[in-house]
């Protein structure tokens, strides 16, 4: 069997061997920008718009690295060339590119200042887990405002596509105290809407889509597609503060992530959200994805829970061997 192999500061090493020393920057300090991608037919998905982000983001920090544009896009492609020879031409790989601040002094046991701190740089892939979206799809997603706030631009320019996300772990597990499957949508510091803790928030009102000003969240490449989708539906595609009493009046509300795309959104502070269903702005749109990248997006989801759950042998099944 093809085993997967990950990226780790200019070697191609086994995935399970793509490891950081506990005194890494990206461990201590959270000093680590990312970027998220995935295949469609096992090809990457608006690659050079993920990697301008990534590199913008390394610039805005500080992060030198090795490799430049080109060398970047080799890695990536590379990876999923060699990984993509152990999944079925129906399933896609989602692929991690991450960049930290290297070694942090103080714990490396280096002599400080005796050798150059160089950034850590890794790439790996996933089998992208269906099973996560697949019941957001038909049902929808419940999406509440924790009291944690989004981190404002003073601290952390929010183009920066970063992992220092402690406040996004605080705010799912508010969420999720008030239910289980909910996810956490987070406001400013002058309570308005900024993006979930994976993921950016549209609305929509009057076949209008409306986003919160790309000056105040990270901006999405699943957004920057939907803008486009939303001009060959003739929807009107605007950026404007939005508020909670925005999401109880908007006949629909949507979540866009890279993984899987965009998913309606159907309850907000546990109240319904328009009809309280996936509507049809949502549906239109996602069918315009379908036809973008050449497959049925949510048949694909579907269908990749229904394998990866069976794939699940129960323990004491027939044929398997116990300890």
């Amino acid at each position: 069997m093809q085993h997967a192999l990950a990226y780790l500061n200019g070697e191609l090493v086994p995935g399970d061997q793509a490891v950081l020393p506990v005194s890494d920057a990206g461990i201590v300090q959270g000093a680590t920008v990312s970027e998220t991608m995935r295949t469609f037919g096992h090809q990457l998905f608006r690659l050079d718009e993920h990697l301008e982000r990534f590199t913008d983001s390394l610039a805005m920090v500080g992060f030198e690295l090795d490799l430049d544009f080109a060398g970047l896009s080799g890695v990536c492609q590379d990876l999923v060339s060699h990984n993509s020879i152990a999944i079925d031409t129906e399933n896609d790989l989602g692929l991690v590119l991450f960049a930290t601040a290297g070694p942090y002094a103080t714990y490396s046991g280096n002599v400080a200042g005796a050798t150059e701190t160089v950034p850590t740089v890794c790439a790996h892939t996933f089998p992208l887990p269906f099973e996560l979206w697949d019941q957001v799809q038909t049902e929808g997603l419940h999406l509440v405002t924790p009291s944690v706030r989004q981190l404002p631009g003073t601290c952390i320019d929010p183009s920066i596509k970063h992992r220092s996300r402690l406040h996004y772990y605080l705010a799912d597990r508010e969420a999720k105290r008030i239910d289980s499957g909910a996810r956490a949508v987070l406001l400013d510091d002058q309570g308005r809407l900024t993006e979930t803790t994976a993921a950016s928030l549209l609305l929509v009102r009057d076949n209008r889509i409306l986003s919160p000003p790309s000056t105040s969240v990270l901006p999405s490449i699943s957004v920057a597609v939907i803008a486009e989708l939303a001009g060959q539906l003739d929807l009107e595609f605007i950026e404007q503060d939005l508020r909670p009493d925005d999401v109880v009046q908007a006949d629909e509300a949507l979540v866009a992530s890279t993984p899987y795309c965009l998913a309606p959104v159907t309850r907000f502070n546990d109240r319904p959200v328009g009809s309280g269903r996936p509507g049809p702005i949502s549906d239109r749109l996602l069918g315009a994805w379908d036809q973008l990248v050449g497959l049925d997006i949510r048949k694909q989801i579907r269908e990749g829970a229904e394998s990866r759950r069976g794939a699940l042998v129960p323990l004491g099944e027939p044929g398997e061997q116990q300890a």
